[in-house]
């Protein structure tokens, strides 16, 4: 299902954005950005219901690094700045939280939950503001309980659907709201069972607390290891020019692209085309291998599943090389975001993933990663 949905998705949203940049007529652009807002709309769907399933058959992994706490909430906040200000109200946080405290954890899944929780604040609140409370107390020097709390001054959660509020597929509706109201209140229903979800896998709690036509509070309770080193972990440099790889060096670099689907294949071709970067294209694996060993290439984009030689089979060929070829950089471009996926791909020497939809810029920050980070 992820490969079958998000194959498509990359070449619709991929083009969409290309032709968005492109076009200056003001009609048009509307219509791209709602074709845009669709796709987006659709990808949190599939995202939404993959990792429900990935949790409910407990398959789901959590990673264990360093990562700052108040780094992590502030990218939210930042994240929805914009979404608050076109509806009108205010996003806040209130932190009491030491600005470089450093602990072991998943910081991609803690940023999910609250991702979910602010976003369904924003969507139920007309007026006033969403409001991100978190507090830090040491125990023992060596763990931290973090307690993280979204109030939100929205339409509220009626009492009797309180204790089903985290079951799937369930979302909120009162008896003054209007049959429109409650169509355009979109989502698959499954946000805050991921939230219930992960906070447990956690060994967390999560609780909520509202009023109607007053507001709902849910609050976090998470325990994390400190990181005794404390040191703060500094967000990736960014190239200049927002982004944009405008070394000159980027015409000297070459690359190996493996991909059978002709419009994706397309898209990426178009992609390396604006970075200035040549490339070799093969449909299958076995192509892609035989083009491997007649030229000399900068590194190798492949996806997963091509053809005669699958795209971590080409990488564990690669890295038994014998002609020096063997420490080149292999992305892989997939659909499939399974934690023992991942795991599989980099046993078998896989530098680097690229999920699928992906956007122009981080292929942008990919290459810039891989080509010129020595340089």
């Amino acid at each position: 299902m992820s490969h079958e949905i998000r194959s498509p998705l990359t070449s619709i949203m991929g083009f969409t954005d290309i032709i968005d940049r492109m076009e200056s007529d003001p009609e048009k652009k509307k219509y791209l950005q709602a074709i845009k807002t669709s796709s987006d709309h659709l990808l949190n769907t599939v995202n939404d219901v993959l990792d429900f399933s990935k949790l409910d058959a407990g398959k789901l992994r959590l990673e264990q690094h360093p990562f700052n706490i108040s780094e992590a909430i502030g990218e939210i906040v930042f994240a929805f700045s914009t979404a608050a200000a076109d509806k009108g109200i205010e996003i806040k946080e209130a932190l009491s939280i030491a600005k470089d405290l450093v602990v072991i954890g998943d910081k991609f899944r803690l940023k999910q939950i609250l991702f979910n929780l602010t976003s369904n604040a924003i969507k139920f609140t007309e007026h006033g503001a969403v409001t991100i409370v978190a507090a830090a107390s040491n125990r023992n020097g060596n763990h931290v309980s973090l307690k993280i709390r979204v109030a939100d001054s929205g339409i509220g959660i009626p009492a009797d659907q309180l204790s089903s509020i985290f079951e799937e597929f369930t979302q909120v509706t009162s008896a003054d709201q209007s049959a429109e109201s409650r169509r355009a209140i979109k989502g698959t229903g499954l946000g805050l069972p991921i939230c219930k979800m992960l906070v447990e896998l956690q060994g967390g709690t999560i609780e909520v607390a509202s009023k109607l036509n007053e507001g709902s509070t849910f609050e976090v309770s998470l325990l994390y290891d400190i990181d005794q080193e404390q040191q703060t972990i500094q967000p990736p440099s960014q190239p200049e020019n927002n982004g944009l790889l405008l070394n000159s060096d980027m015409m000297y670099k070459k690359a190996l692209v493996i991909e059978d689907n002709e419009i994706n294949a397309m898209l990426l071709g178009l992609l390396l085309k604006k970075q200035n970067l040549a490339y070799d294209l093969a449909k299958d694996g076995q192509i892609g291998w035989q083009m491997f060993n007649d030229n000399k290439y900068d590194i190798v984009l492949t996806d997963i599943n091509v053809p005669k030689l699958t795209g971590d089979q080409l990488a564990t060929a690669i890295r038994n090389h014998p002609n020096g070829k063997a420490s080149l950089p292999v992305v892989a471009l997939t659909a499939t975001i399974m934690q023992d996926d991942l795991d599989a791909y980099r046993k078998a020497g896989i530098t680097d993933v690229l999920v699928k939809p992906f956007k122009e810029t981080e292929l942008k920050l990919m290459l810039q990663r891989h080509l010129f980070s020595k340089s």
